[in-house]
């Protein structure tokens, strides 16, 4: 029998921002508005709820830093798969153009380490310390204030830490592999902050089409 009293392995305040982030991803299909800021947090949010509701029913046997690392993980790629739909069905898209090909610069592999430290950071966190922050630790006035919190926003396991590893996470690794591609995309050119080199502007594709008729 299904059991609903609380405290819940999910609580309210996360599935009630999953019920918003639901509403968001409709809204942006049925507009056709596609690829907003609005949407793509929605995606971050519904992912990391089916990534909660994942761990909760699978219940993984391995060590909690190793199961949420997965989730994050497979969580970018979900992002990017529904991110790659709502363009599809997006109604207005820029102008197509062939953008100067330069490898990343400074700050752009300075936004990569930082990615790659948040997320060394959080993870080992979960790592170092996979039972912080239980109830069990805690008593007296300390244990209620614990227990109010589980009511909200649930029981302090393993489906919790993943939708707060998921959404803190997936956006450093998205970052990352982004950066990463873009390094791969772009090997073997000319550095983009490269003194002595020139920038070749964006070329547009419709009035060399034009030009040619």
């Amino acid at each position: 029998m299904l059991d609903l009293s609380f405290p819940w392995p999910i609580g309210p305040i996360p599935i009630a921002m999953t019920v918003w982030a639901s509403y968001g991803l409709y809204r942006a299909v049925v507009t056709r508005d596609g690829v907003t800021w609005a949407s793509v947090v929605s995606v971050l949010g519904l992912v990391a709820f089916m990534a909660a509701l994942t761990a909760q029913v699978v219940k993984p046997v391995i060590n909690q830093a190793l199961a949420l690392m997965i989730a994050q993980f497979l969580g970018t790629g979900a992002c990017f798969l529904f991110v790659k739909l709502l363009w599809s069905v997006q109604k207005t898209k820029p102008e197509p153009s062939v953008p100067s090909l330069r490898r990343p610069d400074v700050k752009m592999l300075r936004g990569m380490g930082i990615c790659l430290s948040f997320l060394i950071v959080l993870d080992g966190l979960f790592f170092l310390f996979p039972d912080a922050g239980k109830c069990a630790h805690f008593k007296g006035y300390m244990a209620n204030k614990c227990a109010g919190k589980e009511l909200f926003i649930g029981i302090h396991d393993l489906p919790v830490e993943i939708y707060f590893g998921v959404v803190l996470g997936v956006p450093a690794m998205a970052g990352l592999i982004l950066g990463i591609w873009a390094l791969f995309r772009t090997a073997g050119l000319p550095d983009a902050d490269e003194p002595g080199t020139k920038r070749v502007p964006a070329v547009d594709v419709r009035q060399n089409t034009e030009g040619l008729a």
